[in-house]
Formats: C-alpha cells, sequence, structure tokens
C-alpha cells in the first residue's frame, strides 16, 4: 500500500492513478491536514507498519507556511529521527518540502513556468532517473531550490535549461534531488502530466528504491495491508455517491414517440416563437444547437400548474423550494447543507429512472441515431452551487437568489441536427397535447428575419432609448485586480486564476425576454449550446459555445465528456484556421489549456480509472471566434456505485472559469472579483451550467459564458427598469499581459453585449 500526501491540488488524482496503474497497489489519499498535532505519532506509527512508501503530493504555497503543508515537515523530520526508515517521493510543493526542511532557501522564481514543457536533464547516473536520459516534463511551478546553493544534505540529480537566464546562474533549474542520508527523493516537475513523459519510469524506479530500503531497514509488510489503522479510513479522501440505497420503481405507464415532418426551412426557434406570439409567454424551455459539436435541439413545455419546479439558493442552504410551474404554492423542504440539496435532487431523478431497453421497448420505430432526452430536468445551475466557496462571503442579489433552478419535463419536441428529423415525446401524459401540438405545428412558419430588431435598444420605445444604461467594468479596478493575480500567481498560491468581471444592463422593464433571445441569437451570436430558460424568478439567454460536461450510454457503462475552452481569438475576414492556429499554439494559451485538462483529468479520477484525452488543444471555428479546444473522456463504471450527477456535483464550478488548483483559486477569486462594484461576492448564473437530464440518465450541461441573465427580484429592479447580468473574464497566468487580457475580456464581453447596442 502506497501513502500519498494531498495539499489540496487540483492533479492530486491524476498522481495518484499514475502510481497505481505503475505498481497495481492500492494508494491511500489523505489531506496534509488530515490529523492534528496530538494525532501526528499515532499516525506515523501506522505508516511505518503499513505503508511501502510515502508521496507527497503537489499543492499551492510555499513549504515554510504550516497552513499549507500541514503535517509534512513533521513527517519528514520525524522519519530522519527514526532507526526505520520510510522511503518518501516528493512532487513539486513535496520536492520543495524536503529541500526546505534540510535547510535550504526556497525561493521566488523570475521566469515563473505553469503548463510549460521543458526537456528534463539527469545528472550522471542516479536511480530515481535510470534508464532516462533527456525527457519532456511539464513545469507548474512558481518557486523553486537555487541549485548552486545546495547544502550538502541534498544531491542534485536532474535539472532543466532556462533559456532565460535573467536572475538564474547559467540558466539551469533543480528538477530533482536526493537526501544524502534518508531515502528522501523528489522531482520538482510534475510527471503526472498529460503532458509529461517518463512518468511511469519515475514511479518504477522509485518503487525498486523503495523495495531495497524497505528490505533493509524495514521487516515484510505482507500480510499487514488489510489491517491497518481503521481511523485512517475515516480520513481518505474518496468521494461517495449522492445516490442512496436501491431504486424505487417508477412505472412508465404510457410514451408518445412519434415523428413529425416539418419543412427544412423551418428552426426551433421559429416553432418558439410561433407558441410565443399565440399565447403572449415562452411557456417553454429551449435548449437550442445552432452550430458543432450541438447536435440536438430541446424544447421542453413545462405544464402550468402541475410540471414539478426545484429551487435552491445558496442564501437558504439548509431547504430545497418545491413549486409547480406557474403556480403561486410551494412546498419547503429541509435538506441539511449544500450537499443535502444535490442529494435531494440525485435521488429525486433516481427514482425516476427508466432504462433505454425499456423505452425502445414501446417505441415503434425508433430512430437510427440515439434520442438524448426523452422526459426529465432542464434548468440551470449557478456557480455559487459548486465546490470551495467561502458562502460567508456571497451577499445575495435578491431576497433569496435562485441559484439552482430545474423544471421537471414531461413533454418535449426535438430536432436533429444530423438527420433533420423532428420527434414529438411525452411519458405517462393522458391529455390530447400530442394531437393538439402535432396540429398547431403544421401552422408554424419561418420567422421573417427583417422583422427581428437589430438590436435591443430598437425594442425600446424612442423616448426610452437614451434610458438604456450600461454599467462595465472599470479599467482601474481590472488593473488591481491583475495585479492581485500576479501577486498570487507568483507566490506559488495558483498556476492560473480565471478572473471574471460583472456587467449591468439597465432596459425598459416591457421589454421582454424572448425578444432579446432572438436578437442575440439570430442577429449576434450563433452558438453550440444557446438556451432560454425563463422562470418565475430568473431568465438565462446563452449563447456559449463550451460543452461542460455531457453523459450517456456506453454499453452498460456511461461515457462521460467533458470539453474545455482556453484560448480565444476574434474570427475576422483576415484570420483564417492557419493564422488562428499560429495564434493560440503559443505557450501562453497551451498553457492555459493544459492546466484545465490536467485538472479534468482529476475530477473526473475522482470516479473512474478508465479516463483519455481524445483531443488536446485543437483549435475549432465558429462564426465570431476560433477557440483552443480539448476533450477529455472517461468510462464510468456503474457497478462501482457512481452515477453522472456525482462528477457534475464534484466538478463544479467548471475548471476552465476558476483556475487551478481549484480551491485555492475559487477562493482567492473571492476576494479579488470583490474589488468590482456590485459584485456582491457571487458570479450568479453566469459560469455556472445549464442544461438537461434526461430520465435515462443521459445529461448535457453546458458553461454558461457569452449570456445575459437577470433575477425578477433583483435588488436593483425598479417598476420602470430591469437590470440584467452579463460575465465576461479570462485566464490570467505569468505570461499574461494585463491589456492584451482586458481586452480578451472585452471581446468575450461583446458577443453578448453586441446585442443591446
Amino acid at each position: 500500500m502506497i501513502l500519498l500526501i494531498d495539499s489540496y491540488d487540483s492533479f492530486t488524482n491524476n498522481l495518484a492513478q499514475l502510481i497505481k496503474d505503475t505498481t497495481n497497489q492500492e494508494v491511500i489519499i489523505v489531506h496534509n491536514d488530515a490529523f492534528q498535532p496530538h494525532e501526528y505519532e499515532s499516525f506515523y506509527t501506522q505508516i511505518k507498519q503499513h505503508f511501502q512508501y510515502i508521496v507527497i503530493g503537489p499543492g499551492p504555497g510555499h513549504p515554510a507556511n504550516a497552513e499549507d503543508v500541514g503535517i509534512i515537515g513533521w513527517l519528514l523530520h520525524r522519519i530522519a529521527e527514526d532507526s526505520i526508515s520510510v522511503p518518501v517521493l516528493g512532487i513539486c510543493l513535496g520536492f520543495q518540502s524536503i529541500c526546505h526542511e534540510f535547510g535550504n532557501r526556497v525561493d521566488r522564481l523570475t521566469e515563473v513556468k505553469h503548463g510549460q514543457i521543458y526537456d528534463i536533464h539527469p545528472i550522471g547516473e542516479n536511480k530515481l532517473l535510470l534508464g532516462l536520459s533527456r525527457f519532456p516534463s511539464v513545469r507548474y511551478h512558481s518557486l523553486y531550490v537555487d541549485l548552486k546553493t545546495l547544502n550538502e544534505e541534498i544531491e542534485p540529480l536532474a535539472f532543466c535549461l532556462e533559456e532565460n537566464k535573467t536572475g538564474l546562474d547559467d540558466g539551469e533549474i533543480l528538477m530533482a534531488v536526493k537526501h544524502r542520508k534518508h531515502p528522501f527523493y523528489g522531482v520538482q516537475y510534475h510527471p503526472e502530466s498529460i503532458c509529461s513523459e517518463s512518468g511511469r519510469q519515475l514511479i518504477v524506479n522509485f518503487t525498486e528504491i523503495a523495495n531495497e530500503v524497505n528490505s533493509i531497514y524495514r521487516e515484510s509488510l505482507a500480510g499487514r495491508q488489510n489491517n491497518y489503522f481503521e481511523g485512517l479510513r475515516g480520513h481518505e479522501v474518496h468521494e461517495t455517491s449522492l445516490v442512496e440505497g436501491s431504486k424505487l420503481p417508477f412505472q412508465l405507464d404510457k410514451i408518445t414517440f412519434e415523428e413529425i415532418h416539418l419543412p427544412e426551412s423551418i428552426t426551433a426557434i421559429d416553432v418558439c416563437d410561433h407558441f410565443y406570439q399565440k399565447s403572449g409567454t415562452a411557456d417553454f424551455v429551449l435548449l437550442n444547437s445552432a452550430s458543432i459539436p450541438g447536435e440536438w435541439s430541446i424544447i421542453g413545455f413545462p405544464i402550468p400548474g402541475e410540471s414539478e419546479v426545484i429551487t435552491h439558493s445558496v442564501d437558504n442552504m439548509d431547504q430545497i423550494v418545491l413549486s409547480k410551474y406557474k403556480s403561486n404554492g410551494k412546498e419547503i423542504v429541509d435538506v441539511h447543507g449544500h450537499d443535502g440539496a444535490w442529494r435531494y435532487i440525485a435521488n429525486a431523478m433516481h427514482d425516476r429512472f427508466i432504462s433505454r431497453d425499456e423505452i425502445k421497448s414501446k417505441v415503434q420505430n425508433y430512430p437510427q441515431r440515439e434520442v438524448p432526452f426523452f422526459a426529465g430536468y432542464m434548468g440551470l445551475i449557478s456557480y455559487e452551487e459548486g465546490q470551495h466557496l467561502v458562502f460567508d462571503k456571497i451577499k445575495p442579489l435578491c431576497e433569496s437568489t435562485p441559484d439552482l433552478k430545474l423544471v421537471f419535463i414531461q413533454r418535449s419536441l426535438i430536432f436533429d441536427h444530423v438527420t433533420k428529423e423532428w420527434f414529438i415525446i411525452s411519458i405517462n401524459d393522458w391529455s390530447n397535447w400530442t394531437s393538439d401540438i402535432t396540429h398547431e405545428l403544421s401552422n408554424v412558419k419561418p420567422m421573417d428575419l427583417d422583422k427581428i430588431a437589430l438590436s435591443v435598444k430598437d425594442l425600446a420605445l424612442e423616448e426610452d432609448v437614451d434610458s438604456i444604461k450600461f454599467e462595465l467594468p472599470s479599467q482601474d479596478f481590472y488593473r488591481k485586480q491583475f495585479a492581485k493575480c500576479q501577486e498570487y500567481l507568483h507566490s506559488g498560491d495558483s498556476y492560473e486564476l480565471c478572473l471574471t468581471t460583472q456587467s449591468k444592463i439597465y432596459l425598459p422593464s416591457y421589454i421582454n425576454a424572448w425578444d432579446i433571445y432572438k436578437v442575440l441569437t439570430l442577429r449576434k451570436n450563433p452558438s453550440p449550446f444557446s438556451c432560454f430558460m425563463d422562470f418565475d424568478d430568473c431568465c438565462l439567454l446563452s449563447s456559449s459555445p463550451e460543452r461542460f460536461v455531457s453523459w450517456k450510454d456506453k454499453g452498460k457503462d456511461k461515457m462521460v465528456e467533458l470539453r474545455p475552452i482556453k484560448g480565444t481569438v476574434r474570427n475576422t475576414p483576415d484570420v483564417d484556421i492557419a493564422k488562428a492556429t499560429e495564434i493560440l499554439k503559443t505557450p501562453k494559451e497551451m498553457g492555459e489549456n493544459l492546466m484545465i485538462v490536467d485538472l479534468i483529468r482529476h475530477d473526473l479520477y475522482q470516479f473512474t480509472e478508465n479516463v483519455k484525452v481524445t483531443q488536446l488543444m485543437t483549435v475549432e471555428e465558429y462564426k465570431t471566434v476560433f477557440q483552443l479546444v480539448s476533450v477529455i473522456q472517461g468510462i464510468l463504471d456503474k457497478r462501482r456505485g457512481y452515477y453522472g450527477i456525482d462528477i457534475l456535483h464534484r466538478s463544479l464550478p467548471p475548471g476552465s472559469m476558476t483556475g487551478a488548483p481549484k480551491k485555492r483559486s475559487v477562493q482567492l477569486l473571492q476576494d479579488i472579483e470583490n474589488l468590482q462594484n456590485g459584485c456582491r461576492g457571487r458570479r450568479g448564473i453566469y459560469s455556472g451550467v445549464v442544461g438537461y437530464w434526461s430520465v435515462t440518465d443521459d445529461s448535457d450541461w453546458s458553461v454558461v459564458i457569452r449570456s445575459v441573465f437577470h433575477y425578477k427580484q433583483d435588488f436593483e429592479n425598479t417598476k420602470e427598469t430591469n437590470v440584467w447580468r452579463i460575465g465576461a473574464g479570462g485566464a490570467i497566468t505569468v505570461l499574461s499581459d494585463v491589456d492584451g487580457e482586458w481586452d480578451e475580456m472585452n471581446l468575450k464581453l461583446a458577443s453578448a453585449l453586441s446585442a443591446f447596442k
């Protein structure tokens, strides 16, 4: 058994999987602060009895800060004092801790490297890098130990060459060390990164070192591995599923699944507009794929007074509000905290699960392509519903800010953009809705685009145009925020900080959301993951290009996919795919993307050992921008008891909207972003997710970017004016330039803001 001490890094599970795959040993992960000082000695006794070796993983901070490293410094000295030597391998912060604890300075790099690939040069023949000559690996570090000033206790084993030698002797940066007396080894680089080579060989070599040490200093560990300190299990880092117990039977009494033929010119927006114009209200929710990689448009038709709506707010953490769509009644359910709200939703859906096989057995002429949605939840989840936030710093934007809003859909109309097929679907619906909507769809006509406003300002009465106001980010405040980000990036507290800003638009209250959506989508910014969600307390109009996570059947298991976007360049007549690739395939842009890829791999490894990067940093073209996109997939083994909802829950907020390491970055950003006026400590719906979750346990969620949203009880609303909010931002790294980041933020802001000007 191998012990991995985690310092709250976002790459730890990648390292654990590398060790598991290489050694075929169980890896136990504990946080560096899992034990209190009075428990240290007891913990150490169990370590030396039952673990082959210890790996001290990477993490934010400095090895001299007790809050950053917890037990690590104490443990190294305790092992050094003992006659029984426990082998230790340090990675990044672990490497720095070994150097620091034995008398070497850990200073800030002049040229910080986050997500950069460098050749590692072994020094002579050494056991740690046995069989390796020069090999490439990824550097994620702001701090370093000077190779030229190492004391006699630490022996250098490898270095890399820094091409910019400013302030660094000969440009040689220390990359690997060993303690001359104790079996302590460390590497500064990250062997577990997707772009690092020879990580497996490093673990093979260190395991051999550990076996040799154990054969000399420690009696056999065989036979003890299932009898180790049970108290450790209470401190072990591992996930449990939100779903409790076995599934209750859900009776599928009736399903209607019919293909309907509409003119090829008809779009999902045409259909929605027809129903809106007929009733004067938007009794629908829309997820509309206007371009690849989205393939489906889904129109859900909630039933007024019947369809269940779930609302949760972190302002009232311990309660979920249950109501019926467009009905005044509500029921308060106590859920005992943030995770309790997620657990309630997971089990509510679990009890409604219907297998695809059951559906197919009751559907004639099932199409060749698998349909993604039959019934289930459609809705949105805010940034604040994610992990790691300090909730005391979050202030409400209205009396109870809706952070999670889901409506259960029994009736839907979906369109396959690949085959151009339309399907009407309903479950357990005994009304005449299917025949009624079939008849009504025959009356749908394409919208006259000439009658759609060119801008939202054209929706205002002439005398009110001047009343439309914009409150945009302050560049002076942004410069201060950028400087704070750089301080944390250089201090080792973060590798990447996704700094966002909030803008406000004050519109006449009579301008309706559906008309705004048509301007945003049809006139300005068609996108793969567009949506229209208009609830009783909030409204989201999204034109997002970024899938966050999807899961769907693959044989007996579920395939999970995430598609992070990092790197953006404007799509203009003088920029083609070749030029965009030249711009985006730079160390800065690729470093940003790589960090999020490694972070997402870490998130997935919590629930599956089958994770693959199927697309790494490919340039994709959209109507308004080119983006650098990666694709990470995992096979979720149902037999381990995990579900897609577990991944969604534990992976929020999206890593592409936080940076890495995620926990420290999220908390730093809460303080940094509060420097802009009006934020109130929350991003709200922006940089959360929106999507669907089918009763077949298939799901697709996009990141809420390039979007506008509105709270209907916003403290800043007046009788005459509604405030609409837009978020925009970008990843700040040590290679970022403040003016360049300001321009990129404004480019992203403009894609949504242009609809209003």
